[in-house]
C-alpha cells in the first residue's frame, strides 16, 4: 500500500469508530463485505466516468499537440481564450452538483416520479444557463481576452478562437447538466459513449481543418476551434436523441425539455448556489493566478497551458472518482444508510490515492517526455520540465481534495466546501503566488509552489470536515 493511501486509511480507522457506533455499522466481517460491495459499485460507476474524462484529456492533448505545430502564439491564444472558460464550466458544474445531489437522493428513496420531474427541471435550468453564458462569452470576447493579459501578438487570435467556440459551448453546457442527471441514477456509460463520439469527431476534424488535408482548407488555429465546436454540437444532438428515445425516469419529451418545477428548482439551486459561489470565486482566483503567470511572457503562457493539459491526467480522473462518490453517497443517504455513504468516500480515497501517486511519480521522473508530446520549442520544453517536477508535489493532495470535495457536495454539504475552497484559493494560493512571482522573482516555479501549498491546506481542512461526520446529516 502506498504511503499516501496508508496515511488516509489509518486516519480513517483512527477517527471512524465513533461514527460506526453512532450510525449502527456492521461488525468486522459485515463491514468487510459491505466495503467490498461499495468498492465494486464505485468502480462500476467510476470507470466509465474516468474513461470519459480521459478521452476528453486525450482529445485536449491531441488538440494541443496539433496547435503546437502552428506556433507558440497559437498555444498561448488557446490558453488566454480557454482559461476564462473555467468560470463558465464551473457554473455548469455547480448546476450539475445540485442535480446529482437531488436526483441521487430521490433515486435512493425509490421516488421515480420525483426523479422524472427533477430531470425535466434540470433540463430547463440547463437551457437557461447555456443561453446566458453563450451570450456573455460571444459579446464579451474582446474584453475577456484583454483582461487575461494577452500579449499584442496573441490578442486577436485569442478573440477569434473564443468566438468560434461559443456555439459549441452553448450546447455543451446543457450536455453537462444532463450527463449529471444520468450519473445520479448510476448510468455512466451513456455519457462515456457520447464523449467517445465527440472526441473522435474532434480529432479527425482537427487533422483536416488545421492543416488542410483531403481538400479541406488549412485554417490553422481557427480550424482547431471549428473542429471543437462541430464535435460539441454533435454531442449535444446525440444526448438529446438518447433522452428523447429513452424510457424510465431519466428521459425527456419535447414538451418537458425546458419545463420548470419551482419547488424542485429551489432544491437544486439550494445545493448548487454555494457551489456556484465557490466555483466562481475559485475560478476567478485561478484567472488572477493565470494573469500573474501571463505577465511573464508568451513562453510562460505556452508552458503553463501545456502543463495544465498534462496535469489534467490526475485532475479529470479525480473528478470522475469524486462524481462517483457523490452518486453513491447521495443514493445511500436517500436510502437512509449513512454508513454506506462513509465507506463510499473511503474507497474513493483509497483508489484515488494509489492512482494519483503513480501518475505524480511519472511527472517527477519523465517530465520532458510529456512536454515533447505537445511542442518542439526548446524554451517551452526546458521551462515545462522544471514546472512539472514541482507540479508533481502539488498533484498528490490535489487528487485527494477533488475526491473529498465531490463526495461532500454529493451529500449536499456545499457551504463548507465553498468556504474551504475560498480560503485555499484566495488566502493561500494568490497571496503566495504574488510574493513568489512579483517579490521573490521565482517565476513559474514560484507559481507552482504556491499551488502546492494551497492543495495541502485544503486537504487538511476537507479531511477534518469528513471525519466529523456532519455531512451525513445534510438535507437536500
Amino acid at each position: 500500500m502506498t504511503t499516501v493511501t496508508a496515511v488516509v486509511v489509518s486516519l480513517c480507522h483512527a477517527f471512524a469508530p465513533d461514527d460506526r457506533h453512532r450510525f449502527g455499522a456492521h461488525d468486522g466481517e459485515g463491514e468487510r463485505i459491505v466495503r467490498q460491495q461499495v468498492r465494486r459499485d464505485l468502480i462500476n460507476l467510476a470507470w466509465p466516468t474516468a474513461t470519459e474524462q480521459l478521452l476528453s484529456l486525450a482529445t485536449q492533448m491531441v488538440d494541443m499537440a496539433l496547435v503546437g505545430r502552428v506556433g507558440a502564439y497559437a498555444v498561448a491564444a488557446v490558453g488566454v481564450a480557454t482559461q476564462p472558460l473555467w468560470l463558465t464550466f464551473g457554473l455548469a458544474g455547480a448546476l450539475g452538483i445540485g442535480v446529482i445531489a437531488l436526483v441521487s437522493r430521490l433515486t435512493g428513496a425509490q421516488d421515480d416520479e420525483g426523479v422524472e420531474r427533477a430531470v425535466s427541471t434540470a433540463s430547463g435550468l440547463g437551457v437557461f444557463l447555456a443561453l446566458l453564458l453563450a451570450a456573455a462569452l460571444y459579446f464579451g470576447a474582446p474584453w475577456i481576452v484583454r483582461a487575461m493579459g494577452a500579449p499584442p501578438d496573441v490578442y486577436p487570435h485569442g478573440v477569434l478562437y473564443l468566438k468560434i467556440l461559443v456555439p459549441g459551448l452553448m450546447g455543451h453546457y446543457w450536455f453537462l447538466t444532463m450527463s449529471a442527471a444520468l450519473r445520479a441514477v448510476g448510468e455512466t456509460r451513456v455519457p462515456m459513449l457520447l464523449a467517445l463520439g465527440v472526441n473522435a469527431v474532434n480529432v479527425v476534424l482537427d487533422w483536416l481543418l488545421i492543416f488542410g488535408y483531403l481538400g479541406f482548407p488549412a485554417l490553422g488555429l481557427a480550424g482547431a476551434g471549428l473542429a471543437t465546436t462541430i464535435a460539441r454540437l454533435a454531442g449535444t444532438a446525440g444526448m438529446l436523441l438518447v433522452l428523447l428515445r429513452r424510457q424510465g425516469p431519466v428521459s425527456l419529451r419535447w414538451r418537458t425539455l425546458w419545463r420548470f418545477s419551482p419547488h424542485l428548482s429551489w432544491r437544486i439551486l439550494r445545493v448548487a448556489a454555494p457551489s456556484a459561489v465557490e466555483r466562481t470565486a475559485a475560478t476567478l482566483s485561478l484567472i488572477v493566478y493565470s494573469v500573474l503567470i501571463n505577465r511573464l511572457g508568451t513562453i510562460a503562457i505556452a508552458t503553463q497551458q501545456i502543463a495544465y493539459v498534462v496535469e489534467d491526467l490526475i485532475w479529470l480522473v479525480a473528478i470522475g472518482l469524486g462524481t462517483s462518490c457523490a452518486t453513491l453517497i447521495g443514493q445511500s443517504l436517500g436510502a437512509r444508510n449513512p454508513e454506506r455513504a462513509r465507506l463510499a468516500m473511503l474507497e474513493g480515497l483509497r483508489v484515488g490515492g494509489i492512482f494519483t501517486l503513480a501518475v505524480a511519480a511519472s511527472f517527477l521522473l519523465i517530465p520532458g517526455v510529456y512536454m515533447r508530446i505537445f511542442t518542439t520549442d526548446a524554451q517551452v520544453i526546458a521551462l515545462g520540465t522544471m514546472a512539472l517536477r514541482v507540479a508533481a508535489l502539488a498533484d498528490i493532495p490535489m487528487g485527494l481534495v477533488l475526491i473529498l470535495t465531490g463526495g461532500l457536495q454529493g451529500a449536499g454539504d456545499t457551504r463548507v466546501a465553498a468556504a474551504i475552497t475560498l480560503l485555499g484559493s484566495w488566502g493561500v494560493r494568490l497571496s503566495l503566488a504574488h510574493i513568489m512571482i512579483n517579490i521573490l522573482g521565482w517565476g513559474l516555479y514560484g507559481a507552482w509552489i504556491a499551488a502546492a501549498c494551497d492543495w495541502v491546506v485544503r486537504l487538511l481542512l476537507f479531511w477534518h470536515r469528513f471525519v466529523r461526520g456532519r455531512w451525513m446529516e445534510m438535507a437536500v
